[in-house]
């Protein structure tokens, strides 16, 4: 499975984010592009700027804890790491904002160094000698350890945001999947191969990096009661709310959201398309329908925000579709 994009477009432009992709960006081509060939160029910085276990726990070099936050081994590395901190990181710093998103960023990171550096310790209890030799001198790179802190946020503070996500089972397919159902999957596939890898069986991945930074990323979000931001209702359209009386149903809805387009679709038997009234602004919808004693009212609060103007409004077997375009 690999994710293309979430549906959960954030409420300001993330711009530390995007300074934190481009730094991974440039810094990589910094050093392959001195030799693209043989790379020993970046091999050199893997060498002298990856975090090495043994030195960390000896109190030597700990800057290489930060800097090998922002090195990776290849391009396959680099640009996975980039997808997800492209996708997810953008919506968690808009809950935490711009400061505290970085230095929540670096502290993830640092927590995961540091819970990398303990399995390596542990595995003297658990794996041969000669693995645990390879644990500890084996420079660590990559950015995965804080994005994995993003990773555990995004699940707490957004766990039923849709990850748009290709699929290849047979056919390829893209399909949405819960926040909390991928990124749960995910966290249990690290835990399940982190415990592995204790053994002495290695793939060349720190999985108890990415462990740790998730692990962080869920007791920040719990331990200081961060909430996504949301929009607020205007108040004018919560003083024409109608008080709802027994006999005021609300319709079933189903949201469908594209990257374009927001599709909407409310179940309301029994009515003629001029019984049908919407009312929309940037982040809600509001539905209302009389027929005799039959009526209906919902109040629908968008996952993203859209342009307030109906498009292709329909009304067939009891089920009234429209389209929104969203707002970019």
């Amino acid at each position: 499975m690999i994710p293309i994009h979430d549906e959960n477009r954030p409420s300001r432009r993330p711009y530390i984010n995007y300074v934190l992709i481009l730094i991974n960006i440039l810094v990589f081509f910094f050093f392959i592009l001195q030799d693209p060939l043989l790379e020993r160029s970046l091999r050199s910085a893997i060498n002298n700027y990856g975090m090495r276990p043994i030195y960390i726990l000896e109190g030597k070099r700990l800057e290489t804890i930060f800097t090998s936050m922002f090195l990776h081994a290849d391009i396959l590395h680099l640009l996975g790491n980039m997808l997800y901190l492209w996708i997810f990181g953008d919506n968690v710093e808009d809950a935490l904002g711009h400061g505290k998103y970085l230095a929540f960023y670096l502290a993830g990171g640092l927590f995961a160094s540091l819970t990398h550096t303990a399995s390596a310790l542990l595995s003297f209890y658990t794996a041969p000698i000669y693995y645990v030799i390879a644990d500890l001198i084996t420079p660590a790179v990559g950015a995965s350890g804080a994005i994995s802190a993003v990773l555990g946020a995004y699940m707490l503070l957004y766990p039923k945001a849709r990850i748009r996500t290709l699929v290849f089972y047979i056919f390829i397919t893209v399909v949405s999947i819960p926040a909390y159902f991928y990124l749960g999957f995910w966290f249990i596939y690290q835990l399940l191969m982190g415990v592995v890898s204790l053994t002495g069986i290695k793939s060349g991945v720190a999985f108890w990096a990415h462990i740790g930074g998730f692990v962080f990323g869920l007791m920040v979000v719990k331990a200081f009661n961060i909430k996504p931001r949301r929009k607020p209702v205007a108040a004018a359209e919560e003083a024409i709310r109608p008080i709802v009386a027994p006999w005021v149903r609300a319709p079933l809805v189903d949201i469908y959201v594209e990257p374009n387009l927001v599709f909407i679709m409310a179940y309301m038997p029994g009515l003629e398309e001029g019984d049908i009234r919407v009312s929309v602004s940037e982040w809600d919808v509001i539905i209302e329908a009389e027929r005799g004693d039959v009526r209906f009212y919902k109040h629908i609060a968008l996952p993203v925000p859209v342009i307030p103007k109906v498009i292709d409004p329909a009304y067939k077997n009891g089920v009234f579709s429209f389209t929104l375009y969203r707002l970019t």
